[in-house]
């Protein structure tokens, strides 16, 4: 038996990948907006130089190559990209990730520098195949619960994992959170007091000012203000505090393309890692375009944006960057301060450019407890405890996702928590989709509600009687084949009908398992003297029952295709079982009282019937239907 696919999918055209940089940008309209985009791109540059620093030491790296990547992603990305706002570059959970997956791999052949080049390029191929592959829609399918989960453990994480800064202490050296949490936790009897001090007074100063961050770069004014007390803090901590060129100095010029190659087994173990930055940045720069196109009321393309990331990603690797993906603070940022074209990140990149050429010096003397500070706070502004209560309140089932994320992500392999929140999710779906709703459609007397269904669920009655009537809603899957079975013999059993009618008009999609379910029923039904009709039958589904040569099943007459009122369909196929079983009188089992009273009261004069329906000669006759025994 041969079936085409009866699905009848109605697909918006896929915009096609342009290869042209700033393809959305007109020259007439750069020329207007290259002022306003200037300035967009050199205020987001203040107040994000010391937030890529900090990122760059969350994923272990020298701060500069916070910068790299800010500066090559931030450009190539918009040149390429879809929307003109999102801004790309180092963000909390590629820093987190990264971190995650090169501490492992770091050897005396392989710093984390060079490791983090080839990290950055194989996200960066994996969006770029993304978009060249057109599979923009996959991010769709990921669950809002699990993004929330896997984003509130990342952001305790980034905050926890600041601690030792926070207090001058060494880096923990122990895996699991916990034990290293309780390493700095026994080391505060020898914390520097002069960090703690700097990173809490960067903590407070955020605090207290940041109702005015919108306006103001205020982690740059904690920046100065922490690099100017530090001197004076100095003879408290009896050393000196330590400082970014403590790390590695910030040269005012691109390093040369530092990629290396660690060997098969070190790259299968960077890909789950690999994987997660890049769908997690997807689904942040997917979001943060959308939030921006509905307010500007433009559209977005999903693939050439996710082009754009990958080829940005790409770029980031040759310059000694980082994994990054769109930034919400920076790219609202670029929103607010005027920007209007894509070329505003294109300015913002060079501005950063600007910063590492001229004033590398005062870079370096940032200490660490302050950029440990503003990733303290951000960790803790970033947890939406709004969201995740709000999926508390709406759906318990949600809930375990978010805390199965959670728990993954905080516990165990940060890598792998996303895709256990996914996967949850998808289980999650899969059981509820199992369920068939298959249900009985039972005469109720006139009115609008002339019909009630009662669904099979083993917890209602359901009469015998000589006509019956189903009703199938949603999508039938392989998974629910087993029970259409199961439930349409039940049918045949116990209610003894002659006549099936199935109502198709709020079932979805129908694939092979489940087709081969109706017909193989059908055909039984047949055999023994009944007749299956359909009713609400798409083109489509009439294709398939040809295409399996089912013709003898399921005669034209006893396909009633879909009228513009909802139950039109149905009831034609009614009159066409009433006119027969005058024909052919009654069966073993008598109609239920429902559908006697709904007979009586609706088809009175047979000879009205025929001429309403216009029934062909061979649906009257009932060795045609299979039952001239009766």
């Amino acid at each position: 038996m041969s079936l085409h696919n009866s699905n009848s999918i109605a697909k918006m055209k896929t915009p096609a990948l342009s290869l042209r940089p700033l393809a959305n940008v007109s020259a007439r309209e750069g020329a207007r907006a290259w002022r306003a985009d200037a300035l967009a791109g050199l205020t987001v540059a203040v107040f994000a130089v010391p937030q890529a620093m900090a990122y760059a030491v969350l994923a272990g790296l020298p701060p500069v190559n916070g910068l790299y990547a800010a500066i090559a992603m931030s450009i190539v990305a918009a040149l390429w990209g879809s929307s003109p706002f999102v801004n790309t570059g180092p963000t909390n959970t590629a820093a987190l990730l990264t971190a995650a997956t090169l501490a492992p791999l770091v050897s005396p052949a392989y710093s984390i520098v060079a490791l983090a080049g080839t990290f950055a390029l194989l996200v960066g191929i994996i969006r770029l195949g993304m978009g060249v592959l057109k599979l923009g829609h996959l991010v769709r399918f990921v669950p809002e619960p699990a993004f929330l989960g896997f984003m509130a453990a990342a952001d305790i994480l980034i905050a926890l994992g600041q601690l030792h800064q926070f207090f001058g202490l060494p880096a923990p050296t122990a895996h699991s959170t916990l034990e290293k949490l309780w390493q700095v936790l026994a080391g505060l009897p020898r914390s520097d007091v002069g960090a703690f001090l700097i990173g809490a007074g960067v903590v407070a100063f955020l605090a207290v000012f940041d109702r005015f961050g919108k306006r103001i770069p205020i982690a740059l004014g904690a920046m100065i203000l922490a690099t100017i007390a530090a001197p004076f803090l100095t003879p408290i901590s009896g050393r000196s505090i330590a400082v970014v060129r403590d790390i590695a100095p910030i040269a005012g010029a691109f390093p040369s393309p530092n990629l290396v190659w660690p060997g098969y087994g070190a790259l299968q173990n960077m890909v789950p890692g690999a994987l997660a930055v890049a769908v997690i940045g997807l689904i942040e720069a997917v979001s943060i375009a959308q939030t921006m196109a509905l307010k500007k009321k433009t559209s977005v393309n999903f693939n050439q944006e996710f082009f754009g990331q990958g080829l940005g990603q790409i770029a980031g690797a040759f310059f000694g960057g980082m994994p990054g993906s769109g930034s919400f603070s920076r790219s609202a940022l670029v929103e607010r301060c005027g920007g209007k074209t894509a070329l505003a990140n294109v300015f913002f990149g060079v501005f950063t450019a600007l910063a590492l050429w001229i004033v590398p010096t005062y870079l370096e003397i940032i200490p660490l407890a302050a950029l440990a500070g503003l990733l303290f706070f951000t960790g803790v502004k970033l947890l939406d405890f709004g969201a995740i209560r709000a999926v508390f309140r709406t759906s318990r089932a949600d809930f375990v996702v978010l805390c199965l994320t959670f728990g993954v992500t905080f516990f165990g392999k940060i890598e792998w928590g996303f895709f256990a929140g996914v996967f949850a999710a998808m289980a999650m779906f899969l059981s509820r989709a199992s369920r068939l709703h298959l249900f009985e459609i039972v005469p109720r007397g006139a009115g609008k509600a002339r019909f009630e269904e009662i669904i099979y669920d083993g917890n209602n009655a359901h009469e015998p009687s000589d006509v019956v009537a189903l009703s199938l809603h949603g999508d039938l899957f392989f998974g629910l084949a087993p029970q259409l079975r199961e439930i349409l013999g039940a049918v045949a059993r116990e209610q003894k009908p002659r006549f099936l009618v199935i109502r198709t008009r709020r079932a979805h999609s129908i694939d092979y398992s489940c087709w081969k379910a109706i017909f193989d029923f059908a055909r039984a039904f047949r055999e023994g003297g009944g007749t299956v009709i359909l009713t609400g039958a798409r083109d489509e589904w009439r294709a398939v029952i040809e295409n399996a040569e089912m013709e003898t099943v399921f005669p034209s007459d006893c396909v009633v295709s879909p009228h513009k009122s909802a139950w039109d369909a149905f009831e034609e196929g009614l009159g066409r079982v009433a006119a027969t079983r005058r024909t052919a009188g009654e069966g073993d089992a008598p109609l239920s009282p429902a559908w006697r009273d709904y007979f009586a009261a609706h088809h009175l004069d047979p000879n009205q019937a025929r001429s309403l329906s216009n029934w062909r000669d061979p649906f009257n006759d009932p060795a045609t239907l299979g039952f001239a025994d009766v």
